[in-house]
């Protein structure tokens, strides 16, 4: 009796122990062999936003506005979200500023751009970009008002959209004159509640692009 049941029973303690080793293995090498995705991403020149916030009031409201037209410039294909803009350059027309307002407009290409030197473009280049695949650190330079100077942003990639964060002043590029002489002329719309006009030398400058991916 114990030579015909002890097969059996060894036989059941091992199905039992070991048996669901081997098909857990075998989905792992076959896991291991399946060949990785490989992704490359590009520049979607028609999606490029360029956003502006600038600020007024004391208690510094912010007034949105973009620029219509930018000509943008050495971008690459790479398998890093955030290099296709390490050799980028970028050329802002001032002329295309728009706040969504008729009236203000004009004055700023007049009394802020206007009085610049080359004050018709911005032009700025990447200089070096730092971090992971979703986020980190650009260096890039910035011309206005015949004035280069270099400044760091932030950057950050979600669901293949590439957007450069910034924050400058005018005052780097010596541009506080041209400020006041806007102020002057907007002075009433820069009133606040406590009675004073305030036009900050502040900006935010946000940059946006949609990335192709392409996998294979």
């Amino acid at each position: 009796m114990k030579k015909i049941y002890l097969p059996i029973v060894a036989a059941m303690f091992l199905a039992s122990c070991g048996g669901n080793e081997k098909p857990a293995e075998q989905a792992v090498e076959q896991t291991e062999m399946q060949p990785k995705e490989v992704c490359t991403y590009s520049y979607n020149e028609e999606s490029t936003e360029v956003l502006w916030v600038a600020y007024k009031y004391t208690d510094k409201v912010g007034v949105k506005g973009v620029f219509d037209s930018i000509m943008v410039e050495g971008f690459s294909e790479s398998e890093s979200p955030a290099q296709v803009i390490a050799n980028a350059g970028f050329t802002i027309y001032t002329e295309s500023v728009n706040s969504g307002d008729p009236t203000r407009d004009p004055k700023i290409r007049e009394y802020f751009f206007g009085k610049m030197q080359n004050g018709d473009q911005i032009h700025g280049s990447v200089k070096s970009v730092s971090g992971t695949e979703t986020e980190g650190k650009v260096q890039f330079l910035l011309t206005m008002n015949g004035i280069q100077q270099p400044i760091e942003g932030t950057y950050t990639v979600v669901d293949d959209k590439l957007e450069v964060k910034a924050a400058i002043t005018v005052d780097t590029w010596n541009g506080s004159t041209q400020l006041g002489e806007l102020n002057k002329v907007c002075e009433d719309l820069h009133k606040g509640s406590d009675g004073k006009s305030i036009l900050w030398p502040d900006v935010s400058l946000f940059i946006s692009a949609k990335l192709n991916k392409a996998c294979n």
